[in-house]
């Protein structure tokens, strides 16, 4: 495709703020875009300012859209907002609204620009943040992955524990400390009677690495999503899955508060239908995705509740 959509990379950008380096990219984007042919570029160089409805004088109406694929996600920026263009030229389409693409990769910015109202919409894989924005920002779900994601308690083929309540005493390797999936581990734990802030606990940021460090010995259990590559290959390879956690949402897509009801439903049914035609399936494989289904608010609500809000005791 020749049109592009604009693009923003978040990850050393304070809320509402911006910078000599954020205008240097801006003219980058607009030569790269001009370079190739494309048409306008819906820039943002100040995600606060962004907020209110997403408008500039004397400008047409735009929204920032912005991805966050979480600790699972192992490419750059660049090939992140790659493989999401088409879905944002849908978006773009189905709304007849300019849509600007930002690269949410820091999650406590991410929160910040959320309370903020920054951004209008939010495709997240970690389903914390965006519950809590419903929760706590005003947001409304547009909808989810149809195929739901599960945390996984894993061990290698040969290791004496064969269930979560064996956990206790071993050596555990996580998520980042306080990500969803930690925190998920940590409620799993909980339910078994099980304090996880007193067992010997070491997080890594890449799920191929949790995979690795467990493979080498390192550690005696192992903390995984089940949507992850690891996790599609460790029974094919011998490992072992103790425990499974409830279903859980999966990539919440969820709107600010201004975007109105009638633009909610108009992308609830646009992504919801992507799976019907070859185009659309084509767009959700670029994404790693089967379908979306619409979701409720109750459902995200109801996840933050067994989860409980560990963050806060975070230092």
């Amino acid at each position: 495709m020749t049109k592009r959509i604009g693009a923003v990379n978040e990850r050393n950008r304070p809320a509402g703020g911006s910078s000599i380096n954020l205008r240097f990219l801006r003219l980058a984007f607009v030569a790269l875009a001009l370079g190739a042919g494309g048409g306008a570029v819906a820039q943002k160089t100040d995600a606060g300012a962004a907020g209110r409805n997403a408008k500039t004088a004397g400008s047409e109406p735009r929204l920032n859209l912005a991805i966050n694929e979480g600790g699972a996600a192992n490419a750059d920026y660049s090939e992140t907002i790659f493989r999401f263009q088409e879905f944002a030229e849908l978006v773009e389409k189905t709304l007849n609204m300019k849509i600007a693409v930002v690269g949410a990769r820091d999650r406590n910015r991410l929160k910040e620009n959320l309370k903020a109202r920054a951004y209008q919409l939010l495709l997240a894989r970690p389903n914390d943040v965006p519950a809590e924005a419903v929760r706590d920002f005003g947001y409304q779900v547009i909808a989810t992955a149809k195929e739901p994601s599960q945390t996984w308690f894993v061990v290698m083929h040969d290791s004496p524990v064969r269930t979560i309540a064996d956990v206790k005493g071993r050596t555990i390797v996580t998520p980042d400390q306080y990500s969803n999936m930690w925190r998920v581990a940590h409620a799993m734990l909980r339910d078994q009677k099980i304090d996880m802030n007193r067992e010997q606990v070491k997080s890594m940021r890449d799920q191929a690495a949790i995979g690795w460090s467990l493979q080498s010995g390192f550690f005696d259990v192992g903390v995984i999503n089940s949507i992850s590559g690891v996790a599609r290959t460790w029974e094919k390879n011998g490992g072992r899955v103790i425990a499974k956690s409830r279903d859980l949402p999966n990539m919440p897509f969820i709107a600010s508060p201004e975007v109105t009801s009638a633009q909610v439903a108009k992308l609830r049914a646009a992504v919801v239908n992507l799976d019907q035609t070859e185009q659309g399936r084509a767009i959700l494989k670029k994404i790693g995705l089967t379908g979306f289904q619409e979701t409720q608010n109750k459902a995200l609500l109801d996840f933050l509740a067994w989860i409980g809000d560990l963050e806060v005791k975070q230092p």
